[in-house]
């Protein structure tokens, strides 16, 4: 009866460990970062501006417009 209760408490702390490792890997993306990166592959000549404009569904038309749009992204620094 001594271990069970000696155990008992422990495997429950086994327990919430393992359950709290597993939410850290799998935090989801919030819709801003996904901007901010789309934003700074642009910059980086990565992706074209017709694409980028898709992937943000923007109903701007000229580059000089996606700029002042991404402008915002480009020196945030990564948060969540």
């Amino acid at each position: 009866m001594k271990h069970l209760i000696f155990y008992t408490p422990l495997l429950i702390l086994i327990w919430g460990c393992t359950n709290n490792s597993n939410k850290i890997g799998t935090q989801n993306i919030s819709e801003t970062q996904k901007q901010r990166e789309v934003c700074l592959d642009w910059y980086g000549y990565r992706i074209d501006t017709k694409k980028t404009i898709n992937d943000l569904n923007l109903k701007v038309e000229t580059e000089s417009e996606l700029m002042a749009y991404c402008d915002f992204f480009k020196n945030v620094a990564d948060t969540k």
